[in-house]
């Protein structure tokens, strides 16, 4: 009974994943990958800000797919991978902005992030990758990040929200000396 269930589920994510681009207008053969023309994001955010990333992004296929984005820190290694599905008004080209929130923890002083963003098409071919590095600073000013001209116009259009949740290498060190200091 329990193996029938699993192959069912097993089975409706494949016809689910097969869907999820179904219906995109694809150029012909579909097999020219998406580009980023452009990307910008602040160099650094107050711990507890909410970074933003700014793309512009093009296909000449008109069938992007996902903004896919790794997010590395020394310390702490890979996050999980990010997947934001790019919504079907989008898929051609778009300029916009992904966000990442930040825990307010003062440890994050310390710690710097590496993103890594492409875009990938339905037919899987991923855009040339845009590295971005994010820093945290409390000289950094309050309220919204600044915004240059060029994207004045993408900061009215959100793609979506980075799901992955921030953590600081010097808290994880100090909570794993708690945990050996009070193990018995």
């Amino acid at each position: 009974m329990v193996q029938k269930n699993v192959l069912v589920i097993l089975l409706l994510f494949l016809v689910a994943g097969c869907t999820a681009c179904k219906g995109v207008k694809t150029g012909q053969g579909g097999d020219e990958p998406p580009r980023i023309l452009a990307s910008y994001a602040a160099e650094s955010v107050r711990p507890g800000a909410t970074w933003r990333v700014f793309l512009e992004a093009k296909d000449p296929d008109g069938d992007m797919h996902a903004i896919v984005t790794q997010l590395v820190q020394p310390g702490v290694g890979s996050y999980p991978t990010d997947f934001t599905y790019i919504k079907e008004a989008d898929r051609e080209s778009f300029a916009g902005y992904l966000i990442l929130p930040t825990p307010p923890d003062s440890y994050l002083l310390q710690d710097s992030i590496e993103a890594t963003l492409t875009v990938q098409d339905c037919e899987g071919n991923k855009s040339k990758p845009v590295t971005l590095t994010l820093k945290f600073n409390y000289k950094t000013d309050f309220g919204p990040q600044k915004v240059p001209e060029k994207w004045r116009t993408a900061a009215g259009h959100k793609l979506g929200t980075i799901m992955v949740q921030i953590r600081s290498t010097e808290r994880d060190s100090q909570d794993g000396d708690n945990r050996n200091f009070l193990s018995p």
